[in-house]
């Protein structure tokens, strides 16, 4: 077993994902000690617990800390301390090297020696991890330290202008187990911040809730986030649009977005309102190639849709065109978002997909249909299939799928789009009615 060749040992680490069982094999012998160390901790998952002991161990070893590129946390209580009584002796000189004023210095020490697991975080983040280039968190309130060290990291502030953390990271998801909690979505302004971040993963963000931190860093980057990859997939609530996030990237690849009507679970809501979207959307025209928005999330009105005192305008329905989004290639929208069911004076028809879709288009997911718009739906994409070579010549399928709650529909529905398939076929284009599965493009 010890004679096993170092290609195998590192095979066999990297399909092993707890922590605790790949720090085994650093045990067996020194070969495999030296053969197996970066791979070990390339990848260190942790609890809230094992917060203290990972930064004492990268004090006694910074090797440890610089192998680390991927770290998640996981099961952990925030601010809130085990009350232990902890020497923090040997973390005191990082303590009195990161506070900007004494104050600062003994909120840092009364928290570590608490067992406050956030400064405990705060501190860890602080330390030797120079190479981490994906974070994982389980985001929870109270978050001081964590966002203290983030935010100052972000803008290169003292003393984080020759302690180099955080500036290769490339991907960031904040999860959130509970889908009653909602996170105030200016508190990851400052990851937009962070020169080498491509990839975000938001739960739970909601944006008409608290006061901003007065602090550069919670301002939006105004174009110049390298963020190209931008996913708001679990219960959040954008009342303007995630406008933030969205104009702080210079060149946005991917948004997704599921809407809940939720902002406080049970105390207030907001409706979704796709025009607040398509304005913020509008600044990435030129480098947007996937769009989902809102293709499994609510699109039912609350009925209790709520204001909240910031001056929003009411829902608009219709989301806009898409004809100058000139890379957008996979998009996955609601019927009733893409075209204008909800017609008023002040608002103009909209007569023809054919007019709004862009050029570039591949794939075309028309969700959340009612049987009450076969009829525009129909039109529609026959205009779409037929003037194929003419504007789509890039367009390979088109789906149409029900609410998830009506996934079985009836066979007379199914038979009603047999024209538009057949055209479809002629056409080369597949039309898929009713799959009963989410499809998901990769690339």
């Amino acid at each position: 077993m010890d004679r096993l060749p170092d290609e195998i040992l590192l095979l066999i680490v990297d399909n092993i994902v707890l922590f605790k069982d790949k720090y085994q094999f650093l045990l067996v012998c020194r070969r495999w000690r030296s053969v197996l160390f970066k791979a070990v901790y390339d990848y260190v998952w942790i609890d809230g617990f094992q917060i203290r002991p990972l930064l004492l161990a990268i004090q006694e070893n910074p090797a440890i800390g610089s192998s680390i590129k991927d770290f998640r946390l996981e099961w952990w209580s925030g601010g809130a301390g085990d009350k232990q009584n902890h020497d923090i002796t040997s973390v005191l000189p990082l303590v009195n090297r990161i506070s900007q004023s004494e104050e600062e210095t003994k909120e840092w020490k009364e928290a570590l020696i608490e067992g406050n697991e956030d400064a405990w975080l705060g501190l860890l983040l602080s330390s030797s991890m120079e190479n981490m280039t994906e974070l994982s968190v389980g985001y929870t309130w109270d978050l001081k330290f964590f966002h203290r060290v983030i935010s100052r990291a972000a803008i290169r502030e003292k003393p984080f202008d020759t302690m180099p953390i955080l500036q290769r990271l490339d991907n960031i998801y904040m999860i959130s187990d509970d889908h009653k909690e909602f996170w105030p979505q200016f508190e990851f302004l400052p990851f937009f911040h962070l020169p080498s971040l491509r990839s975000v993963r938001l739960e739970n963000v909601v944006e008409s809730v608290g006061d901003r931190i007065d602090h550069p860093a919670y301002k939006p980057a105004k174009g110049t986030s390298p963020v190209t990859e931008l996913d708001l997939g679990a219960y959040p609530n954008g009342s303007k649009g995630m406008a933030d996030f969205i104009t702080s990237c210079a060149n946005l690849e991917k948004f997704k977005y599921q809407h809940s009507n939720s902002v406080i679970f049970a105390e207030q809501f907001m409706n979704f309102r796709p025009r607040a979207f398509y304005f913020a959307l509008c600044t990435q025209k030129h480098s947007l190639q996937v769009l989902y928005l809102n293709d499994r999330g609510e699109t039912k009105e609350s009925g209790l849709d709520e204001d909240v005192g910031n001056g929003n305008p009411p829902p608009i329905d219709w989301f806009g065109s898409m004809a100058d989004f000139t890379k957008l290639w996979d998009l996955r929208i609601p019927v009733a978002t893409l075209l204008n069911f909800h017609l008023s004076d002040d608002r103009p028809r909209v007569s023809s997909l054919k007019e709004i879709l862009p050029p570039s288009l591949k794939y075309l997911a028309m969700t959340h249909f009612e049987s009450s718009q076969t009829d525009q739906v129909m039109s529609n994409l026959l205009e779409v299939v037929a003037y194929r070579k003419e504007k789509f010549p890039h367009l390979e399928e088109v789906e149409i799928q029900t609410c998830w709650s009506n996934l079985h529909a009836s066979s007379s529905a199914k038979e009603a789009f047999t024209p538009l398939i057949q055209a479809g076929e002629d056409a080369g284009v597949d039309i898929l009615v009713f799959p009963s599965y989410y499809r998901q493009r990769r690339g």
